[in-house]
């Protein structure tokens, strides 16, 4: 009798111990290693707002087929001066362009560019023959997006920000904004982080024809080299967010457009990788 009992309390400690190993890895108390544990990602507040900040992009027309593959791109900005430092206490504590305010300048979804003077064109280089989307909005020193109300902005035209749809030589490929899809479009971080800018890290992104709430904007962050996950954060508000405690090392941030069924919103823009180096010594 004295085996009997002594046998099932064992049991019963194992099946315990088992409950809750599972719960804990469950829990994701066991999956980040502890080099990771401070590592955050916390939503915060949008800038003040810059009143009627808009952009219109005048070249290339909506549709157009160009016969030059060799592409200059003309912009009209109101209300945004670019080249000069934003002046708002967060300035202080994130990456910032010594060249100032600028507006942010994507092409077919790769890493923007930063165009400082709009008022000349800019040369986005030589893009094979097809269709081509361009996204343009006015970006402040420290790469935070100034958020209009640039979600519903028609091709072409300036509610925000801009965006079209050209053709190179010929009127071929699929188009990756239109009017009625919804998208969530990469803006920050990207690059090197070295010394002070590593210690908080922006992370931004615009939105295309979408709201969110019942739809939501996803940033997960894994090492580079095994794909580790050690941060993720889904945002109900269009506001940008803070990375803070990453160690020195290569990362990939992935930013998805999550549906009401919390799955990956379809389209080419909703689910996007950057990688990110992280260099906390400045030397």
């Amino acid at each position: 009798m004295f085996r009997f009992f002594v046998s099932r309390l064992n049991s019963i400690s194992i099946a315990l111990l088992i409950l809750g190993t599972v719960l804990l890895a469950g829990c994701g108390g066991s999956s980040v290693p502890e080099k990771y544990k401070d590592v955050e990602i916390k939503p915060v507040k949008r800038s003040p707002s810059i009143q009627d900040a808009d952009v219109h992009l005048k070249k290339p027309d909506d549709e157009a087929v160009v016969e030059n593959a060799d592409i200059d791109l003309e912009f009209k900005v109101d209300s945004f001066e670019t080249g000069i430092q934003t002046d708002v206490p967060r300035a202080d504590s994130l990456a910032s362009s010594e060249k100032g305010q600028h507006l942010h300048v994507i092409v077919d979804n790769k890493p923007y560019r930063a165009c400082y003077d709009p008022s000349k064109p800019f040369d986005i280089g030589t893009l094979e023959p097809g269709v081509h989307t361009v996204i343009a909005f006015p970006s402040r020193s420290y790469h935070e997006s100034v958020k209009g109300p640039g979600a519903y902005a028609k091709p072409g035209y300036f509610e925000g920000y801009a965006w079209t749809n050209f053709y190179v030589k010929e009127k071929k490929g699929e188009k990756m904004l239109n009017d009625d899809k919804v998208s969530v479009i990469y803006s920050r971080p990207k690059g090197t982080y070295t010394g002070k800018d590593a210690e908080r890290i922006l992370l931004d992104f615009y939105l295309h024809n979408v709201e969110l709430g019942s739809y939501n904007a996803q940033y997960t962050v894994t090492t580079a080299e095994k794909g580790t996950e050690i941060a993720s954060k889904k945002l109900t508000e269009w506001r940008p967010a803070y990375l803070t405690g990453l160690p020195s090392g290569t990362y990939n941030v992935t930013l998805e457009l999550r549906n009401p069924d919390d799955e990956t919103e379809s389209g080419p823009f909703n689910k996007t990788t950057r990688e990110i180096v992280v260099k906390k010594n400045a030397s």
